[in-house]
């Protein structure tokens, strides 16, 4: 059985239930692995990047942005494999802001992330909006602002952050920031270069359990809220995590099906790495060679 720690770039939750079903019903066993998923809050002072070059044989999981930016600055680094097909990451508002899409966002008051911002300026340029008329201010990872309305909109996960909204008593409406020529993906999968060319057959079996995991886990949703539930701080309410999980069904099967959970689409890479270019959240351009592995069909 051969050790294989995967960092996780959030603590344990519905997330990564495919990855949990794959390790707690035996399916990384089959594949010869013994799948330790370790959160951030295990190493809190050392990036997933950084766990993943010194890790040895590993992987681990992080924005596409994070990746691309990673490649760029010298570190030898791949992604390897979708968590989710669609990207979860949404703008969160209340409903009496009356904001229903990005073209409302004009006059009003936006928080992000610091690695979003860029992002959600690329995305409006590309959708015509005049962002000089948005206030944007950095967030962290606090609903607080939200909540008390001293935002009109921020950045969140429509996987999980709405529950937690929701257990104070409040209701959002989520606004998708996405455009066809830039569709992010959240949790990419990625590995140092080393071990991609010396352990191409392992990796090949952690990705194909990983998408074994996914289509149990999508297939049981009941058995699947309980398992993330028994290991998750967060999200210990069974009934919560099921809600979660059929909220992220089309997240990780997208157009292709749960059958090919796990896959990249090769032509959406490609588009995301021109507009990173065009737009300047990368100095230089990039091919999708020198950035990702396709290792499973």
């Amino acid at each position: 059985m051969t050790p294989f720690p995967f960092f996780l770039d959030w603590e344990s939750n519905c997330q990564f239930a495919g990855l949990i079903v794959a390790r707690d019903t035996g399916l990384f066993a089959a594949a010869g692995l013994d799948v330790q998923l370790v959160p951030p809050s295990e190493n809190p002072e050392t990036s997933t990047l950084d766990l993943v070059l010194g890790g040895g044989v590993c992987a681990g999981c992080m924005e596409d942005n994070l990746i691309v930016r990673a490649v760029l600055a010298g570190h030898a680094v791949k992604a390897i494999g979708a968590t989710m097909q669609d990207t979860p990451m949404v703008l969160m508002t209340r409903p009496d802001r009356g904001i229903v899409s990005l073209a409302d966002l004009p006059g009003r008051h936006v928080a992000m992330h610091q690695d979003g911002i860029h992002l959600l300026e690329t995305v409006l340029d590309l959708h015509g909006i005049d962002r000089s008329r948005i206030e944007t201010t950095v967030g962290g990872w606090s609903l607080d602002d939200l909540a008390r309305g001293l935002v009109d909109a921020a950045q969140g996960y429509v996987t999980t952050e709405p529950h937690l909204l929701a257990r104070r008593g409040i209701t959002i409406d989520q606004v998708p920031v996405r455009h066809r020529d830039l569709h992010p993906w959240a949790q990419m999968m990625f590995a140092a270069t080393a071990i991609i060319e010396a352990q191409h057959e392992l990796l090949v079996r952690f990705l194909t359990a990983c998408r074994a995991g996914w289509i149990v886990a999508m297939s049981d949703l009941a058995s699947t809220a309980g398992l993330v539930a028994a290991v998750s701080d967060e999200h210990g309410d069974v009934a919560e995590n099921q809600a979660i999980l059929e909220a992220m069904v089309p997240l990780i099967a997208g157009d292709a099906g749960l059958g090919r959970a796990g896959a990249m689409d090769p032509e959406r890479w490609r588009r995301n790495l021109a507009t990173y270019a065009r737009f300047g959240m990368i100095d230089r351009e990039t091919s999708l060679r020198e950035v990702v592995a396709e290792l499973l069909p």
